[in-house]
């Protein structure tokens, strides 16, 4: 993954704290877009995981809730929908819309049974489960009877999807297309977990090389390659095992399915599919009464200009759309507020973002049912750094200048150096004249902690997390080293000081003196 293959979006890639990497980008994405319009932003606490917290957004005229992508203009009834595949494609059949043929399996249906079903019907097959999510428990191209029984046997038994799908399998490449209202709006190519060959390295070391690559993305690093039986059976289908040295240029899929959630790589290609196949992830939205946007699953084969749709997502993921392993990245954000809060613009101008990080924790420990982000300011923000030389006290500045910039409701943060540098960095968030003000403050104002010499403006142009912070110094990370350093070798001291009087105690006279009489002593206390 290089810089030249992928545009990611530069008002949140700069906007993206650790706290939102992974599947919590969706969520955040929503969150941090609402917001900078000048929109209320509540999170609540529901009890759910981290990437699927509630949000509200708000303004005077109306308030829309949203569980990651899933608004409150999604239906009950059509959530429950895309859920059960089985009703999905009996809603695209009914619709028109092209879909596999299958047959849904209950779990009073023997694995025999179904065998006795597929062979009828004829390979290659695919299996799923009826209530599935992320891929998991879905194989693909299943070629005969014995790779169905252990397929079977992993789906429903190991992995407990007792109801089952069994359909055709239609060859193609496989298109997450994400639907807002009739437009779509993002499309990405997810292609199978797969490593290629250098000639040298063995499938496990390509593997390793792979996952490392996946952890620099924000939104991959929670979606490695699994070593599972899966990835076991697609070397071997294809003649080699883990410890097997791949040929140089040799591409090996490692997974039969697609998923990105199972180490698949996400590319987009939006700009790349023709009207024709997106009329057809459009229809299928309106084939599910009470479903305005989704993510619909497509495969398409381009040589027949034929496409089918596998499965609707009510909530799909919007980490491979925001930031793709290759191609431009499709601000999915954006396009939902529209279509929630048609009468706001959107700010990426915004140099404010927020840390999801704090809140989570908040609701984790169960010491907040509610948390409202401080609504963004109607002026408009500048950032400006301050270089404050002179003598100063770095931590009792530091905390001066914290107290002071939180008085006048600037953001931003103070950074500390090394103590025998008589610097300081100052960077703030604001308004225009708020900012003149902090700087008269600190060029002015004397605290006990300093004795300013210089005050130095330039430029910023990087965002700023909501709030304003003290930046760890090196001078606070030596003295925390310094004190953990002595409190180790006082550990040690002590332990060693043990040491000495027990020697002492079982070399002394009187210890050689009442042996017999400890032995003595243990035998009456054996017999007992």
């Amino acid at each position: 993954m290089t810089a030249k293959e992928y545009q990611w979006l530069p008002h949140l890639e700069s906007s993206l704290p650790k706290s939102a990497h992974g599947y919590v980008t969706t969520l955040y994405s929503i969150a941090l877009e609402g917001w900078r319009r000048g929109l209320n932003l509540k999170f609540i606490n529901s009890k759910r995981n981290r990437a699927n917290t509630i949000i509200e957004l708000s303004n005077e005229n109306k308030t829309h809730r949203f569980i990651a992508s899933t608004g409150d203009l999604i239906t009950n009834e059509a959530r429950r929908a895309c859920i059960n595949k089985d009703r999905t494609k009996e809603l695209l059949l009914k619709n028109n819309i092209p879909t596999p043929l299958g047959k849904a399996f209950n779990k009073n249906v023997t694995d025999d049974e179904i065998v006795k079903y597929a062979s009828a019907k004829g390979f290659p097959l695919v299996i799923k489960p009826v209530a599935g999510v992320g891929g998991k428990g879905v194989i693909a191209g299943i070629e005969s009877e014995k790779e169905l029984q252990k397929s079977l046997k992993y789906v429903r038994h190991e992995l407990g999807y007792h109801k089952i799908i069994v359909e055709e399998y239609f060859e193609g490449e496989d298109y997450r297309v994400f639907v807002v209202g009739d437009e779509v709006v993002a499309i990405t190519k997810r292609i199978p977990a797969n490593i290629i060959g250098d000639g040298v390295s063995t499938a496990k070391e390509l593997i390793s090389k792979k996952n490392k690559e996946r952890k620099q993305s924000p939104i991959l690093g929670a979606s490695l390659i699994k070593r599972d039986q899966e990835l076991h059976d697609m070397l071997k289908r294809q003649g080699y095992d883990i410890d097997s040295i791949i040929p140089k240029g040799k591409l090996i899929f490692l997974k039969s399915k697609n998923n990105i959630s199972a180490g698949g790589d996400p590319v987009d290609i939006t700009d790349d599919i023709s009207d024709e196949i997106k009329q057809i992830a459009v229809n299928a939205c309106k084939a599910i009464p009470g479903l305005p946007h989704a993510g619909v699953d497509l495969m398409v084969h381009h040589e027949n200009k034929s496409a089918v749709v596998i499965e609707i997502n009510s909530r799909p993921s919007l980490r491979t759309h925001l930031f793709p392993m290759k191609g431009k990245a499709r601000d999915v954000p954006s396009k939902l507020i529209d279509y929630y809060f048609p009468e706001t613009q959107s700010n990426h101008e915004c140099p404010l973002y927020f840390d999801y990080g704090p809140i989570w924790d908040q609701f984790l420990k169960n010491k907040a049912q509610e948390i409202y982000i401080p609504k963004l300011p109607k002026s408009k923000l500048e950032t400006t750094s301050f270089i404050v030389t002179g003598k100063v006290q770095h931590v009792g500045y530091a905390r001066w200048v914290r107290r002071r910039a939180r008085e006048l409701g600037i953001n931003g943060y103070v950074k500390l150096y090394k103590d025998d540098t008589e610097m300081v960095n100052i960077v703030v968030c604001a308004s225009n004249d708020q900012i003149n003000k902090f700087k008269n403050i600190i060029m002015n104002e004397e605290s006990k902690h300093s004795s300013v010499t210089t005050v130095k403006e330039k430029a910023f142009k990087s965002r700023i997390k909501l709030g304003f912070f003290i930046k760890n110094s090196r001078l606070d990370r030596r003295k925390q080293k310094t004190f953990e350093t002595k409190k180790t070798k006082r550990k040690k001291k002590k332990e060693i000081d043990y040491k000495k009087e027990y020697k002492k105690i079982i070399n002394s006279t009187s210890w050689k003196i009442t042996k017999p009489l400890r032995l003595i002593s243990r035998l009456i206390k054996g017999r007992k």
